[in-house]
């Protein structure tokens, strides 16, 4: 994301009809906002349903093992964030 912000300065400062990008806006008492604040405030997920997902992946013909390993990667970023 910073790259793109950066390049778009770039590009304001060296062609005329690029404006400048919206300054980016940080909260100064460390409060999420935007999709932090989203994915901070989701509903929970059924810890059941979670249990029983990467099993239940395996029963998909061809990619369930996949899917089953994509599941269990998926579940490990959810549960520690």
């Amino acid at each position: 994301m910073d790259f793109i912000y950066r390049s778009h300065e770039w590009l304001a400062d060296r062609i005329s009809w690029v404006q400048y990008p919206k300054p980016r806006v940080r909260s100064l008492d460390g409060h999420p906002h935007g999709w932090r604040l989203r994915w901070a405030t989701r509903p929970h997920m059924n810890r059941w349903l979670a249990f029983c997902l990467p099993t239940l992946c395996l029963f998909v013909p061809y990619i369930g093992v996949y899917l089953a390993i994509g599941c269990v990667i998926f579940l490990f970023a959810y549960f520690m964030a």
